[in-house]
């Protein structure tokens, strides 16, 4: 698959999740959109930037607001959470992101040494993945996206102990979205580069397209991914309102 293909794959996804054309991420422009089906019942908004373009989802009675707060302004000012924020009104935010979406295939994965994983298949495996969880905050469990009732889930362990797991969800067009989880005592160590590796290199091998979310204040998380061929197609910033 050539750069040019990996692109349009991506951004085709990504026009299928807002309701737009493809056009609209491939030319230079920003674009409001009313929520798609993706989106419905998203209370707040939703904005993706890949260097050309940016589109920005909100709410339909949002929808005016925000085209007049970026009315002139390049793809790059409107992605601005404190504009957008403000264009909505004074209501109770969370901010979250900037988002990495990076993305890699098999032309791209640079696939490191092998470390030792193994799939979560035993009761104790379960036990290990259990005690994972406890040690980390529930907010950063659900960032990960692992989801005990679906494979693959794999487990980095050592001394008996998780030290890192990750799982991959499947999108509608086939693209396979990682998340990971480390154990807060063992970061920083390639516990969890170990476990993206070995997932990216399963994924790859079956013929999907890879895709690695992570919030660009993460530096460490998105040098994981960096160093694994994941390249940066986009950018998101979800901005919801309580």
């Amino acid at each position: 698959m050539t750069q040019k293909d990996l692109k349009y794959r991506v951004y085709a996804n990504w026009a299928k999740f807002f309701g737009c054309d493809i056009s609209e991420l491939l030319t230079p422009t920003v674009c409001v959109r009313e929520h798609s089906e993706s989106l419905n019942g998203y209370n707040g908004i939703y904005c993706f930037n890949n260097g050309t373009s940016c589109i920005i989802s909100a709410p339909g009675q949002f929808v005016t607001k925000v085209e007049r707060a970026v009315s002139s302004l390049g793809p790059d000012q409107a992605f601005d959470a404190e504009l957008l924020g403000h264009a909505i009104g004074d209501q109770h935010k969370k901010i979250i992101g900037p988002a990495f979406q990076g993305y890699t295939d098999r032309d791209r994965f640079l696939q490191a040494s092998s470390s030792s994983v193994v799939d979560l298949k035993t009761d104790q495996h379960k036990t290990l993945l259990e005690q994972l969880r406890e040690s980390c905050t529930e907010i950063e469990w659900q960032h990960s996206s692992i989801d005990e009732e679906k494979s693959p889930i794999l487990l980095r362990v050592l001394n008996d102990k998780a030290v890192a797991a990750g799982s991959w969800r499947e999108g509608e067009s086939g693209i396979l979205s990682i998340g990971i989880i480390s154990h807060p005592a063992y970061r920083g160590k390639g516990h969890a580069k170990a476990v993206v590796n070995a997932l990216t290199n399963r994924g790859i091998t079956s013929g999907a397209t890879m895709h690695y979310q992570t919030l660009e204040s993460n530096s460490s998380s998105v040098a994981v991914a960096q160093s694994l061929g994941y390249e940066r197609l986009g950018r998101t910033l979800a901005i919801r309102m309580s």
